[in-house]
């Protein structure tokens, strides 16, 4: 290895879409040419006030913030990212708390969302859901942070409750709250329900804006928060699976996040051109969210979208 290069190790990758990989692990040599295309990535990545994470399973790219599902969990996008979220798939009410807690134990996860019901009812009782898990998360090994899943009106009882047992390093270890279900609403709702929580729960609690996707609404209402003051963003973090979504479908979004059809390779390895695509839209989303980004179309969270065309 020369003393301009960075040994890694590459293998223990999970089939993507199809590709094959070598069973074997091989040492590989990161050339020295790689080096300014990284840190730059990194100085935008850092430099973003809102740590943006990137829900998928394509292990092929890397990215500071990274979640899977419990059901869908790998190694290799653990080993993809330095800060990882596991959801608690709450498409299935029945999935096993148990199985999310192992998930999170298992990959070293920093967070894990605490198992929500929102499917059986349409409805969500962040508190209750909440004991119930704790109960559980304290006879595991689990020491993942809890983001505690509420609703799209939640009370202000109970944010205050969380907000309390937050601030007061509860035993549960609740590291902060997810805004959830509001994927199918309109993006301008989505923003007021933000404002509304980080009214409630104030500047010092974990804020993540739970796959509520890219809608220019939420993106202009969280880059209008960090132009009033970077260090108090309307969100701490946010997911989004677009990244990986859109190139697997043949598409890729512009600045507005409207996404345009495309047509990628497909074949042995094309997983990894897709990896590079999903890597570029994270980047994007994150500069967009820095103060370096001046573009007056994503400046602001006003709610007349007449001008997205």
């Amino acid at each position: 290895m020369s003393a301009d290069a960075v040994g890694t190790t590459a293998g223990d990758v999970d089939d993507v879409e199809g590709d094959h990989e070598a069973t074997e692990p091989a040492t590989v040599d990161v050339p020295a040419y790689y080096a300014r295309e990284i840190a730059e990535r990194e100085l935008i990545a850092r430099e973003c006030p809102v740590d943006v994470f990137v829900s998928g399973i394509n292990p092929r790219y890397g990215w500071p913030y990274r979640m899977q599902s419990a059901r869908e969990a790998r190694p290799s996008v653990r080993d993809a990212c330095e800060t990882l979220i596991i959801d608690s798939v709450f498409q299935d009410p029945h999935y096993p708390i148990e199985e999310i807690l192992d998930a999170a134990h298992d990959f070293d996860a920093d967070y894990v969302v605490s198992k929500d019901y929102w499917a059986l009812d349409g409805q969500s009782y962040p508190l209750n859901e909440m004991q119930f898990f704790a109960e559980r998360y304290k006879r595991h090994p689990c020491e993942a942070e809890i983001l505690v899943p509420v609703g799209a009106d939640p009370s202000k009882y109970t944010l205050e409750r969380l907000a309390k047992d937050i601030k007061r390093d509860s035993p549960c270890n609740i590291g902060g709250v997810a805004v959830g279900a509001l994927s199918r609403e309109r993006g301008e709702l989505q923003a007021d329900v933000l404002r509304r929580v980080r009214e409630i729960v104030g500047p010092d609690v974990h804020v993540h804006a739970l796959g509520m996707g890219t809608d220019p609404s939420v993106i202009g209402a969280i880059r209008e928060s960090i132009v009033d003051d970077p260090q108090r963003p309307l969100v701490d973090s946010l997911d989004t699976s677009t990244p990986e979504n859109a190139p697997k479908n043949n598409k890729l979004p512009d600045k507005r996040w409207s996404q345009k059809r495309v047509l990628l390779p497909e074949g042995d390895k094309s997983s990894t051109v897709r990896a590079q695509f999903a890597a570029a839209q994270a980047l994007m989303l994150a500069y967009e969210l820095t103060t370096w980004c001046d573009d007056d179309e994503i400046s602001d969270g006003r709610s007349d979208l007449s001008r997205w065309g």
